[in-house]
């Protein structure tokens, strides 16, 4: 089941007020600079030239900045952007899978699809199949019969009844049958994905899967995508691949998660991503230790940046750290090279650390690519192997707090 979640163009002030746009137009010329004559007790002559004194224009005040600081990072004048590129297909569009678990995802994948497809063309035969029944029905008596009156009416209506239900019975069926293949899809893809993900990872005490669920408290706690200036606070929360483990002895848990605000024009995605939460053996003060690192333009920034009351204590082009100033010691020299060398890129669009006495937080925004189980595409194994690779150094980073 291909999954959508997944990111508002107001209109201008003067589309929303023309009457005061045009006061505004009218103002701005009244405003604009106007010779003013000057006595001059020399010549006496009212109609000779006179010299003109500009009057100083008055700057516009600009509003206050929406953030406190640029949540997109910057790119240095050398830098090369870097991009995870898809796998290479063959000339029939395959891709050569390297893992037998791969293999497995693509053959689930292909059999869901192969259902889907049946049961879309079952339907469009029964409603064609039913709408020449009923045309049949209606013509034959009407052209065979001498006075057939009413009857081949009567029959149509008969016919058209059942070819309605026919429709509608079909399509509980089929939907029954269609969500089942979907659950089975995707059972076997987490399945396979995690096998992979954890493979050569110290990992233990592995729990959960595909229908386990994290709560809203827990998304909440991480204090990281709480009400501010562009939402209230996160309302709709949905979860799924729940899991609980040990890595090197350090308590874990790791769960894919999308979430949406309300706002006063309706919902906003304010995360998608791999959400993780590790142990840790700091003492953290009341007001919270926070670090962003940026993305692009698809990026969905953490509330922090848009609270009012919360500073930034270090900006940079690639992070920035928000929090109560006794906390910026916890950060270490090797924290801040580490992720110096997080690159966000077209996977992982961000990464949101939220630090409390004891557990870590870690909101990994990422795309479609990696967070999407396909179904018209083939499985590309690239995005998996790439998060691998980042999740094993964020797992690495975090037992050294």
């Amino acid at each position: 089941m291909e999954e959508e979640i997944k990111k508002d163009n107001p209109l201008s002030e003067a589309e929303e007020k023309p009457v005061e746009a045009a006061e505004d137009v009218v103002a701005e010329k009244a405003e604009e600079v106007v010779p003013t004559p000057v006595e001059d007790d020399d010549d006496g002559f009212t109609d000779a030239p006179k010299p003109v004194v500009e009057e100083p224009k008055v700057e516009e005040k600009k509003e206050a900045d929406e953030v406190a600081v640029d949540p997109h990072k910057v790119k240095d004048e050398d830098e090369k952007e870097e991009l995870v590129k898809p796998s290479e297909r063959d000339a029939n569009g395959n891709i050569a899978y390297s893992d037998e678990r791969f293999q497995t995802i693509e053959k689930a994948r292909k059999k869901h699809l192969k259902l889907v497809k049946k049961l879309s063309y079952i339907k469009v035969a029964i409603t064609f199949g039913g709408l020449a029944i009923v045309l049949c029905g209606w013509l034959i008596p009407a052209y065979t019969m001498k006075d057939p009156g009413r009857i081949p009416t009567y029959i149509g209506l008969a016919l058209a009844v059942l070819t309605v239900v026919a429709i509608c019975v079909y399509g509980i069926l089929s939907k029954k049958k269609q969500v089942k293949s979907t659950e089975e899809y995707l059972s076997s893809y987490f399945k396979e994905c995690d096998e992979y993900l954890f493979e050569g990872l110290p990992i233990s005490n592995l729990q959960g899967g595909m229908e386990e669920k994290i709560t809203d408290d827990e998304f909440n706690g991480s204090d990281l995508y709480g009400p501010c200036s562009k939402h209230e606070e996160v309302s709709n929360i949905g979860s799924r691949d729940s899991l609980t483990f040990e890595y090197d002895g350090m308590k874990c848990a790791l769960a894919d998660v999308g979430a949406e605000a309300r706002t006063p024009k309706g919902f906003l995605t304010v995360f998608i991503g791999k959400y993780l939460r590790t142990e840790n053996h700091l003492t953290v003060d009341d007001g919270g230790l926070f670090v962003y690192i940026k993305g692009g333009p698809r990026s969905t920034p953490p509330s922090f940046l848009f609270q009012k009351d919360m500073l930034p204590l270090e900006d940079t082009k690639k992070y920035c750290i928000f929090g109560k100033k006794s906390n910026k010691k916890l950060l270490t020299k090797e924290f801040r090279q580490t992720i110096k060398n997080i690159h966000t890129d077209n996977l992982l669009i961000d990464l949101a650390i939220s630090f409390k006495s004891g557990k870590t937080y870690w909101a990994m925004g990422y795309e479609d690519t990696l967070m999407v189980a396909p179904v018209d595409k083939p499985f590309d194994p690239i995005y998996l192997t790439k998060y691998k690779e980042q999740l094993h150094s964020i797992l690495e980073l975090a037992k050294t707090l």
